[in-house]
């Protein structure tokens, strides 16, 4: 009976001592093997899942002895090959046994993804292209068909996995216009990490709406356009950013996941400068009124009020109030009024290669424009190249503020260089007829060997080409002129043509 109770008492101390952390087993971390880099590849901190309350105790590469540490380490790709790092854990003072995470570092022969795409033509119902997307790609021969992959929707938290003897995987429940992006590479071998993003696309758009942004004042501080339309809509603007200064169109352009048109907002800049320019009157003419809008479209009022057509001054704009302008200050400028009085002309010799007219305003100062006959106005006073005959000359102010003057009969002496004589009526005499005022001058022609052959007076017919009643052959003919020039009996030789 005494050994009885002895050894029942025995019993129970065991199972009691079983039952205490002195005899219990801290189970190892839990652990993902083996892991997969390509060789140079960026590598990251190992990982274990501990068991609750536990802590990780990190060993290397030592599968027995060595120093814990809690700090994962980083594996090294540099070295094609396996190697095997270890964890335990620790629970209250009791440590687990070391679980091993085997990390594979493969060589790089180039290998990629085969044909990875987008394809929604083989999207499973009850889903459509409306709501999943579908990427598919071809298995390389030669590498396990397993493969690792990570995908986002629109940049969200990544969703991970693995796929077995499969070669295609449907994201599905998306709306129009999201993105999914998809990286994947062969499980065994990480170096043909390929990624791809593929759309919804949209079924229809919608068109974004923004409240108008009113006219601002040049200068104003810009207003800010909204990052989304009141419809919520989220894009970009070109410009980004208002310009204070001009009036511009800036054009909302919808993130591609928003299945949204373009949408524009113009916005007028009113200048601040009322616009006004400087002016010039004539003196005594009679004042003119100063506009109270301005070319920029603000009304108000100015100091002094009138204009004075007498005297130059400078007058002030002052707009009114709540409006987008400042005062501003333009100079009138008065100009005396009929400062042209006369004009005197000079016309070089006869005869001379160049024939000028010179003209001289008779004013007390001024810019005057010229023309001669009906061409166009010059401020060059002096006309060349003028041919012979009688000539108009007319002088006017550039300001307009003086009365234009007109002269006519300004004779320019010269002689005709041929004729025709050939009674068409037409150029048929020749003759020096700007001198046919000077009743005492006349005219010799010869042959070209000095035959002379008829004297005319410059207000006669001329002549008509003929020698005693005959026709004279065409040629150049000489001829011998004495006239009369600022009183001076002159005398001029040269030659002209006959023509038939």
């Amino acid at each position: 009976m005494k050994k009885s109770i002895l050894l029942l008492v025995f019993v129970c101390l065991v199972n009691l001592l079983i039952g205490s952390s002195v005899f219990a087993q801290t189970p190892p971390p839990t652990v993902s093997s083996p892991v997969y880099y390509c060789q140079g590849s960026t590598a990251v901190a190992l990982t274990a899942t501990p068991s609750p309350g536990a802590t990780l105790n990190w060993y290397g590469i030592a599968a027995v002895g060595g120093t814990a540490s809690s700090i994962a380490q980083t594996p090294s790709t540099t070295t094609v090959g396996s190697t095997s790092y270890y964890v335990s854990q620790t629970i209250g003072a009791v440590e687990s046994t070391r679980s091993s995470i085997v990390v594979n570092v493969v060589a790089d022969n180039g290998s990629k993804i085969l044909l990875f795409r987008c394809d929604e033509s083989q999207i499973a119902l009850p889903s459509t292209r409306y709501d999943a997307v579908f990427f598919e790609w071809t298995n390389t021969s030669g590498v396990p068909n397993q493969y690792t992959y990570s995908y986002s929707i629109d940049g969200a938290a990544a969703i991970n996995g693995n796929i077995n003897n499969g070669t295609h995987l449907q994201v599905s429940g998306l709306t129009q216009g999201q993105s999914v992006t998809m990286t994947l590479y062969h499980t065994t071998y990480p170096c043909d990490r390929s990624v791809l993003t593929c759309t919804v696309p949209c079924n229809t758009l919608s068109t974004p709406t923004f409240d108008p942004i009113g006219p601002i004042c040049s200068g104003d501080p810009a207003p800010t356009l909204p990052a989304a339309s009141k419809e919520g809509i989220i894009g970009t603007w070109s410009p980004a950013i208002v310009n204070n200064t001009t009036s511009g169109t800036y054009v909302f352009t919808p993130n591609t996941n928003e299945c949204a048109r373009n949408q524009t907002i113009s916005i007028v800049v009113n200048p601040n400068n009322p616009g006004f320019s400087d002016f010039s009157i004539c003196s005594g003419n009679g004042a003119p009124t100063l506009d109270t809008t301005s070319p920029s479209g603000a009304t108000g009022t100015w100091n002094p009020a009138t204009v004075d057509d007498i005297n130059s001054a400078s007058y002030t704009f002052i707009p009114d109030p709540g409006q987008c302008a400042t005062s501003q200050t333009i100079d009138v400028t008065v100009i005396p009024s009929n400062t042209l009085v006369d004009f005197d002309w000079e016309v070089t010799e006869a005869f001379v290669p160049n024939q000028k007219i010179a003209v001289s305003a008779i004013a007390a100062g001024g810019d005057y424009w010229y023309q001669l006959d009906d061409g166009l106005f010059q401020s060059n006073p002096v006309f060349e190249y003028v041919a012979s005959g009688l000539h108009s000359i007319t002088v006017k102010d550039q300001t307009g503020c003086s009365t234009p003057i007109t002269k006519t009969d300004i004779m320019v002496v010269n002689y005709p260089k041929y004729f025709t004589p050939n009674n068409d009526g037409y150029n048929d005499y020749w003759n020096i007829t700007e001198l046919s005022a000077q009743p005492y001058a006349y005219i010799r022609i010869f042959d070209r060997y000095g035959k002379f052959l008829k004297q005319i007076s410059p207000n006669g017919a001329g002549w008509n080409g003929t020698f005693n009643g005959h026709y004279v052959p065409a040629d150049d003919y000489w001829f011998v002129i004495h006239y009369l020039e600022n009183d001076i009996v002159k005398e001029f030789r040269s030659h002209f043509s006959l023509k038939r």
